[in-house]
């Protein structure tokens, strides 16, 4: 290797104008070699075959190198992975594991069945990516902490065609580990209800298969760890074989509608509110209609599920019945608020009752600061001035007012403290 990066450089240094060389093993570069294989293409060093130099191949890896991003370098990563990762799934069986628990239905659908014609759209990867770093990193950690744990180790469970792979298992305490990453809105509706029923399913799911396999498990426990902040929560349940068994019911009940060639139904909202279908659903598009929701002037929802008239009424019903509960809604908040006029500030049971800063306004034109940065050059010559023009316009950037507000105490506190 030493060689080649010598070799690299200075072929670098070279500074070549035009096409590249590619000079081969031997030395030469490749259009002096003839004839056919074997038969001696550059005779002054008997070389019998163009093959292309280790060193040419450095530095074109290397200049190539230097123009990626490292977002674009964990994309390239996980392409490679994901390739030799894939395996061709036999005729007739699906693709169904726990992880599908958190899964539209629709999309599994997409992805295990494809319509003719059907091409996945491209998907926002960015979140998905940092994600495996922070488990990598924090599976690589708890290793070296608790070597008799066992990580992310495949189990299988009746019924689903993939194997599955849990996070953590220590078969010490029997407790089962699962992590997950958040982003802002994520973290928020974590920190407000906890994870999410589908969530603990798939936990649970894996639990159910080691205890299949002749292990004890007594509790899982879902710990998340905030991508911006670098916060964690961890939230635990008992094992319970029942939910994980109704959870098993569902996927496979999933794979025998895929059997039976049956349509599986949409779980989400759509493109326009769900940011899940939005950026991460690589059916969105053909799931949704969008293309031909655009060139219809209307919503990819209302071209997809709004068909006749009656459809119609029952979406104006839908809106003014919402409107009118947010009104009700709103004037009993506005009641309510005013029952806390005076209230000293802080946690009372599972609520908190704070002063919130205002936040920073957009800049603005300063035009005190306008007339301050004019009278320093008040008293100069005319000739020593400078124009108006080159002159940068001061701004300033207020704040909004702060306001009182009600914030529910996050949900791993209140587990902790049993309010």
């Amino acid at each position: 290797m030493h060689s080649s990066i010598e070799r690299a450089r200075a072929l670098a240094e070279a500074q070549v104008i035009g096409p590249s060389l590619l000079p081969c093993r031997c030395g030469a570069p490749r259009y002096v070699h003839r004839g056919r294989k074997r038969s001696g293409g550059h005779a002054p060093s008997n070389c019998v075959r163009y093959r292309r130099d280790p060193a040419d191949v450095l530095l074109e890896r290397a200049r190539a190198a230097a123009d990626q991003s490292l977002s674009d370098d964990l994309a390239a990563y996980e392409r490679a992975r994901r390739r030799t990762r894939r395996t061709a799934k036999p005729k007739g069986h699906w693709s169904i594991g726990a992880s599908d628990t958190t899964s539209c239905r629709r999309a599994i659908w997409y992805r295990e069945n494809p319509p003719p014609g059907y091409t996945p759209a491209p998907t926002d990867r960015r979140a998905a990516t940092a994600g495996t770093l922070i488990h990598d990193s924090v599976a690589a950690r708890r290793r070296a902490l608790y070597p008799w744990r066992r990580y992310e180790q495949r189990v299988t469970l009746p019924g689903l065609d993939r194997p599955s792979r849990y996070d953590e298992y220590d078969p010490v305490t029997g407790v089962l580990y699962d992590f997950k990453t958040a982003g802002d809105w994520q973290w928020a509706r974590v920190g407000e209800n906890g994870p999410a029923e589908e969530v603990w399913d798939q936990a649970q799911l894996y639990a159910l298969a080691l205890v299949l396999a002749g292990d004890v498990v007594h509790e899982v426990r879902i710990i998340y760890f905030e991508r911006k902040s670098g916060a964690d929560e961890e939230f635990a349940r008992p094992y319970d074989e029942d939910a994980a068994r109704r959870a098993l019911a569902r996927l496979t009940s999933i794979a025998t509608a895929l059997d039976l060639g049956t349509e599986l139904p949409r779980d989400r909202s759509g493109p326009t509110n769900d940011p899940i279908c939005r950026r991460y659903c690589p059916a969105r598009i053909a799931c949704w209609n969008m293309a031909a929701a655009q060139s219809a002037g209307r919503s990819p929802e209302s071209y997809t599920l709004i068909g006749d008239r009656a459809d119609i009424e029952w979406a104006l019903a839908e809106y003014d019945r919402h409107r009118t509960a947010k009104s009700d809604a709103e004037k009993a908040q506005t009641a309510a608020k005013t029952l806390l006029d005076g209230v000293p500030y802080d946690t009372y049971g599972e609520y908190e009752w704070v002063r919130v800063g205002g936040r920073l306004k957009d800049p603005e034109p300063d035009l005190t600061g306008r007339v301050r940065q004019l009278e320093a050059f008040w008293d100069n010559p005319p000739n020593e001035r400078p124009p108006l023009a080159e002159l940068e316009y001061p701004t300033k950037q207020g704040r909004t007012g702060g306001r009182d507000e009600v914030r529910r105490v996050r949900a791993a506190r209140r587990n902790r403290t049993g309010t």
